[in-house]
């Protein structure tokens, strides 16, 4: 039979409030009754129940992380980040990966919500009109959030400055004497990566081919860059370089060009987004733009805790944080920049 906590202030000596008060970090208690209390506990090997514990202070500890997908590295990268964060602050993470799907994302709002808890970090899964609905769980329950997703301004977001991070990627292009760029993105992503396609070629007094703009309804990520590159390449629309939307699209984009004899970054430069740990290790080694991922979840982390510490009231008057995170680009091998260094 387990131990109770009255067993635990009979062995100990003192009342079962005084107990309580140790287990729940008060500090109205002794050294040397606190000493005491933890050898009967220790002594007993008693188990706190939890549940009851955050029944009576309302908090679980655990924080909810809603992702669009785990075949991205970044996500996978970024939920450890998230976790390394979290942990010295005492706070677990529970993960729910949606697939885009929107049924198993209200699924997982709605569970944890059930599970109690603490916060919740979204990051771009809620796309269509009735996902409104179930993030109105959230409002009503008063969970804090934080969102990673920068189409999403109604809770405090963490963003990268994705416009400042494609315009520089695609500007290298040019100075590399590239003008016909391909775009490989998704339709419902967020558009900032091709506002900076647009950008570079304005600041260079260019114009933009639309046909090279490949829009596609889906996922983004392999699959999607190695069709969206055959279909390209059927099309006999002449391009030197691919700007991809992530590095997964990317690798994808390689992989249909090898197969069609064509040669990285000799015939076609490719530039990717994210700088996953593959980027480095794939050949040719990726050229990139690099999120900085561990800034980001540490950030985060902190700004999460303060929303949790505050009371209700004191959260609904706080104004809403946009906090934004530079970019930076990390020039390899498949662009071809070294490759002209070199005079080859």
């Amino acid at each position: 039979m387990k131990p109770t906590i009255k067993q635990v202030a009979e062995a100990a000596g003192v009342s079962i409030a005084t107990v309580s008060r140790v287990l729940n970090g008060k500090d109205r208690v002794k050294e040397s009754t606190r000493i005491k209390i933890q050898e009967a506990i220790d002594r007993l090997n008693y188990q706190p129940d939890l549940n009851a514990r955050s029944m009576i202070k309302k908090e679980t500890k655990t924080i909810g992380l809603i992702v669009p997908e785990l075949m991205n590295e970044y996500w996978v990268q970024m939920f450890d980040e998230l976790q390394d964060a979290f942990w010295p602050k005492g706070y677990s993470l529970i993960l729910g990966s949606t697939n885009r799907s929107a049924d198993r994302e209200r699924a997982f709002l709605k569970s944890f919500i059930e599970r109690r808890v603490d916060g919740l970090i979204i990051g771009p899964c809620f796309d269509t009109p009735e996902d409104e609905e179930a993030l109105e769980l959230l409002d009503r329950y008063s969970i804090p959030v934080v969102t990673l997703d920068p189409k999403n301004r109604a809770y405090d977001c963490m963003v990268g400055d994705h416009l400042q991070g494609a315009t520089e990627a695609v500007q290298h292009l040019i100075r590399l004497g590239h003008r016909d760029i391909a775009l490989l993105c998704g339709s419902s992503m967020p558009d900032t990566r091709e506002l900076g396609l647009r950008n570079a070629f304005l600041l260079n007094h260019l114009q933009v081919n639309e046909d090279l703009i490949v829009r596609v309804e889906g996922p983004v990520n392999f699959q999607m860059g190695y069709q969206t590159t055959k279909t390209l390449l059927g099309r006999k629309m002449p391009f030197t370089a691919i700007f991809a939307y992530n590095d997964v699209v990317a690798f994808g984009a390689i992989r249909a060009m090898e197969e069609e004899g064509l040669r990285v970054p000799e015939d076609v430069a490719v530039v990717g987004y994210d700088d996953v740990q593959m980027a480095s290790m794939f050949r040719p080694a990726l050229t990139t733009v690099r999120q900085p991922i561990r800034n980001i979840a540490r950030s985060l982390a902190q700004l999460m805790v303060e929303i949790i510490e505050m009371d209700e009231e004191e959260r609904k008057r706080a104004p809403k944080k946009v906090i934004s995170f530079q970019m930076e680009l990390v020039i390899r091998e498949s662009c071809g920049a070294r490759m002209r260094q070199h005079g080859e």
